[in-house]
């Protein structure tokens, strides 16, 4: 990279590790979850396969490798358990306008770079603890890896797209290996190419894929057996794609439509201008065409799929920017030439005055939309009643005192409280307690616990209360009874995560 360029990415990162610090504490289930499962690999090594409050994770682990290693050497915290998003970011920048740069030019690679980072959702999801931005990361180098195999025949861009794709499994399942695959395939058909697969196919490199994904499929198999299969592949994979099982669909094709047009604006402008070159009888060159196979081919899967949520369009915001900054770029290099010869000062004054003029307007835009969302300076309700509701928990129950759950708290809660307190809660029905022990349980908790119990702290907003029972319930233990009861509240075996998830 060059040296001029060097000082601009590392200004991109510092942006995200700026909104990193002013983002406001994790209290969501998104997030949480996945720093329930970076704290089971900080506290135990458990590598392969950490759980998250004694549940099977529903993601590979890439993501939390990522964010284990700083945790290991400055501890556990939202800022290392976001931190990997904002690694996976700045390589989508960078990515971004290598392929900007290799398709039009360097004006084309910023312009690429600025549509990018016009888009409020790359600067919300890559300071997020979501698995959703690294996954997003690797597709995009795998197919960056593809086209420039495809355009210079380069070894080192076919491994690239190879171990992307293995990575991308590695971040959030096969989807990583099909995405990939289906750009790739329609692309090759519509050029008429399709046997030029011989060439990309590479024996070595497959073994990679294998290796590292198959390897940790079946060490993780090993450990959390016919349950791990269940989750990891059914229902996160085939259930999300085809709405069976517990998975129903959740949103038509209509809105999928309409987050590419409204998150991708003004960038998805482009799509309309390149309809109407079309019909005009203009056609692309084979930069443009693999550039809308890629984000039409993405668009397709996920918009036929089941589960949908807008973050899913995330590795199809550098095609589209490419293409918008494809589009503009003529019209930037006529404004130049039409500056510089009506410039009085000398030409190299005047060379890259447009340039820089929409530069500044670039950056002066994503400073204001990297600061923009409503939970950076100002908490929500939940919110605020949430954090403070468990720092009084912990003010409250000694260290090394367990705490457990009452079956009927709320999913998202408990898994909120488990994280920010750095704890394993048990689910436990409170006809089971033992003298002194403490429960989290619903706000409206005191028609069930009856005479003897404490309620020690409550939030009404947040729907939670801390009770403790100072002796066991008399004339209600079944010791047989409250082991079945809890093992099917809590464990491995039983263990789903509440729907919906990423």
């Amino acid at each position: 990279m060059a040296k001029r360029t060097l000082p601009i990415f590392v200004l991109i990162f510092a942006a995200l590790i700026v909104r990193l610090l002013l983002s406001p504490p994790i209290w969501n289930r998104g997030e949480a979850r996945e720093g329930l499962v970076i704290q089971e690999i900080v506290r135990d090594q458990q590598w392969i396969l950490p759980l998250r409050n004694g549940e099977l994770p529903s993601k590979p682990p890439l993501f939390h490798w990522m964010a284990a290693v700083p945790a290991f050497l400055i501890g556990p915290s939202d800022f290392t358990v976001r931190l990997p998003s904002a690694l996976a970011a700045a390589i989508m920048a960078i990515t971004t306008y290598m392929m900007g740069r290799a398709m039009g030019g360097p004006a084309t690679g910023w312009l690429a770079l600025g549509a990018l980072l016009g888009i409020y959702e790359f600067w919300d999801t890559g300071t997020q603890a979501r698995v959703d931005m690294v996954f997003s990361a690797c597709v995009v180098i795998s197919l960056a890896g593809f086209f420039l195999w495809y355009r210079d025949g380069s070894k080192a861009a076919r491994a690239a797209c190879h171990i992307g794709a293995a990575f991308a499994v590695l971040a959030k399942g096969p989807a990583g290996l099909a995405l990939p695959a289906i750009v790739i395939l329609a692309f090759l058909v519509i050029e008429g190419r399709l046997k030029l697969l011989r060439q990309f196919w590479s024996w070595p490199l497959t073994a990679v894929i294998l290796l590292v994904d198959v390897g940790w499929y079946a060490s993780a198999y090993s450990i959390g057996g016919s349950e791990f299969f269940k989750l990891q592949i059914e229902r996160e994979n085939v259930d999300r794609a085809l709405g069976t099982g517990r998975m129903a669909a959740d949103d038509n094709f209509v809105t999928m439509a309409g987050w590419l047009l409204g998150r991708l604006f003004p960038a998805s402008l482009v799509l309309f201008w390149s309809l109407i070159r079309r019909l005009r009888g203009e056609r692309e060159d084979s930069a443009g065409r693999f550039l809308h196979v890629w984000w039409m081919s993405i668009f397709l899967v996920f918009a036929l799929a089941a589960g949908k949520r807008a973050v899913y369009l995330v590795p199809i915001y550098p095609a589209i920017s490419i293409l918008a900054a494809r589009a503009v770029t003529p019209l930037v290099l006529r404004w130049q030439r039409i500056s510089e010869t009506k410039a009085s000062a000398p030409l190299s004054a005047q060379r890259y005055r447009p340039a820089r003029i929409i530069g500044a307007a670039i950056v002066l835009m994503d400073l204001t939309l990297m600061l923009m969302t409503r939970n950076v300076w100002k908490h929500s309700t939940v919110e605020k009643a949430r954090l403070a509701f468990i720092n009084n928990v912990g003010t409250i129950v000694p260290v090394n005192t367990p705490i457990f759950a009452t079956p009927e708290l709320n999913h998202e809660a408990l898994i909120v409280i488990a994280y920010r307190l750095h704890r394993e809660i048990e689910r436990k029905p409170i006809a089971c307690a033992e003298s002194n022990e403490y429960f989290l349980a619903p706000f409206e908790i005191e028609t069930e616990t009856g005479q003897g119990s404490r309620v020690l702290a409550s939030s009404k907003k947040a729907d939670v209360s801390l009770v403790n029972l100072p002796s066991a319930r008399p004339g209600v233990h079944d010791k047989g009874l409250c082991f079945s009861l809890t093992s099917k509240s809590h464990g491995i075996a039983n263990a789903q995560p509440a729907l919906p998830t990423n």
